[in-house]
Formats: structure tokens, C-alpha cells, sequence
């Protein structure tokens, strides 16, 4: 496997992009490492040091935004503390026991999973999650697509530092651009999703894009 070079790098690379290149993409500052704390107190789940590391360097994005991820938006930590804890409470409820996602082998059954941590959303109820209680203890970490009203479930990429990594040469590559009325040109950046290539084919019924 290649090595991949810290995550730091990679987002110090994305937000200088942004910076060239998407004035409307707005950061927020640091997040209060006591925030991260109360979060992982409340839920039981240890975010990856990864996670960690991008928001003590932007606590996510402002609401105003542009959304950073193909107009998706970087969550802070108080947004993903509420995502999660709607999401799991709704689920516990039952809420979604007449719903079936699409099995996969790399996830726990169910739409739902209080083991997936919402990071990043289309604010229209769908998010990228870490997954954080996967089947297989070594593919903790690994990302999926999230979808409030499909059964869909792509497999994103097995880390976030590889994710992130994958996104920043692809946007110095010339993948991606960015228009001030319409916003990036590439919806979510799937195209950089390291695995799940067959949900961005033409294929009737499975194009998430």
C-alpha cells in the first residue's frame, strides 16, 4: 500500500485550493478540544485521530458556505453531535424499522447504525459518515455515503486520510472547478472516492451522481 502523507498536509493543501479558488468556501476556526471530548463522552465513540487533527486545525465550515466538498459542507463538531444523536434517537425509535438499505458486505446492516458519525452533509439530510463499528475491526475508519431517502450505501474510501489525500491532487490536477453562481462542477467530489466505482457508472437505478 502507498504511504500516505499526514492529513494535515492534505487539508493544508485543500484549504489553500479554497482559498485560490473558492472564495465562498468559508472556514470556521479551531474547535475547543473540549467539544471533541463531550462528544465522545456522550456517544461512547473515540473519533479517528484524523477527524481530530482537521478540526483542531477548522472546526468544520460556516453555515453560509459554499460546501468545500463538491457543495457538501465540512460539519463543526456541535453539528455532528446533533446529527448523531437525532439519527441514533430516531433509529432507536424505530423510526426506520420498515426501511431496508442495500446489504453490503462492509457495513453493519440496517439504514442506520449508531456506530457511523455524520462529518460531512448536503444539509438536506444526507451525509458522508465515518464508520467507526464496522463487520471487519481493521476497516475502522473507513467512509460511507449516507442517504436519508435511498437505500444506497457507497463505499467511500477505506480512510479519511486517503480520501482527503486523493481529493487535494485531484483538485490541483485540474478534476474539479469552481463557478461563484453554480458552485463546484462535480457534485460531492464522488469521482475521488477510492472505492464504490461501480455506483458511479451509467447503471439504471444506481448513479449517485
Amino acid at each position: 500500500m502507498p504511504v500516505l502523507p499526514p492529513v494535515t498536509k492534505s487539508f493544508a493543501k485543500f484549504q489553500t485550493w479554497m482559498l485560490e479558488n473558492a472564495p465562498d468556501v468559508t472556514f470556521r476556526p479551531p474547535v475547543n478540544p473540549a467539544a471533541i471530548e463531550d462528544f465522545s463522552s456522550k456517544s461512547g465513540i473515540n473519533l479517528p485521530d484524523d477527524l481530530r487533527q482537521i478540526l483542531l486545525i477548522a472546526d468544520g465550515e460556516t453555515r453560509k458556505s459554499a460546501g468545500s466538498v463538491g457543495n457538501w459542507r465540512l460539519m463543526p463538531i456541535a453539528e455532528i453531535q446533533a446529527a448523531w444523536g437525532w439519527l441514533t434517537q430516531v433509529a432507536a425509535k424505530g423510526a426506520f424499522a420498515d426501511l431496508t438499505a442495500d446489504p453490503s458486505p462492509y457495513f453493519q446492516n440496517g439504514w442506520w447504525h449508531p456506530g457511523w458519525v455524520p462529518f460531512i452533509c448536503n444539509d438536506t439530510g444526507d451525509f458522508f459518515s465515518l464508520d467507526m463499528q464496522p463487520p471487519e475491526p481493521n476497516r475502522c475508519g473507513q467512509i460511507l455515503l449516507f442517504f436519508q431517502d435511498r437505500p444506497e450505501r457507497p463505499l467511500i474510501a477505506a480512510s479519511l486520510a486517503g480520501w482527503l489525500d486523493r481529493i487535494s491532487r485531484d483538485l490541483f490536477a485540474g478534476v474539479y472547478t469552481y463557478d461563484e453562481v453554480t458552485g463546484f462542477d462535480r457534485e460531492a467530489f464522488l469521482p475521488s472516492a477510492l472505492e464504490g466505482k461501480h455506483l458511479l457508472d451509467d447503471i439504471e437505478g444506481k448513479r449517485v451522481v
